[in-house]
């Protein structure tokens, strides 16, 4: 009887482990805003640029997604992409553009995938 009692919070403690790394997992999934993120941290590593605030984003009305962060020498990142075409990601430091392009060309450079 003890061990059946022993396994069980195991068991628990398993299927709460597999929630949070499915949880963890989902964004990857991508919608438009993480997919932005992850384009923009993709662009910047690229570029050997360091981060103090990783940049965070938001969503607009029109669908529209804008991000803001900051270098590690304190200047500005921003990045957007329009709603009317979520492919295209603009990234500025300091109000210089560093890219202007496609946000699946830059995840899937990142990735390693080869067209």
């Amino acid at each position: 009887m003890r061990r059946v009692l022993s396994v069980v919070p195991l068991l628990a403690v398993a299927a709460l482990a597999g929630c949070s790394q499915i949880a963890a997992i989902a964004p990857v999934g991508g919608n438009h805003l993480t997919e932005v993120r992850f384009a923009t941290i993709d662009v910047l590593q690229e570029q050997g640029i360091a981060l103090r605030d990783v940049p965070t984003c938001s969503r607009g009305d029109d669908g529209s997604v804008a991000c803001a962060g900051t270098t590690s020498a304190g200047e500005d990142v921003a990045a957007s992409s329009p709603g009317s075409d979520p492919d295209r990601v603009t990234v500025t430091v300091s109000s210089t553009v560093i890219f202007d392009g496609s946000v699946r060309e830059v995840i899937d450079r990142a990735a390693g995938v080869t067209p």
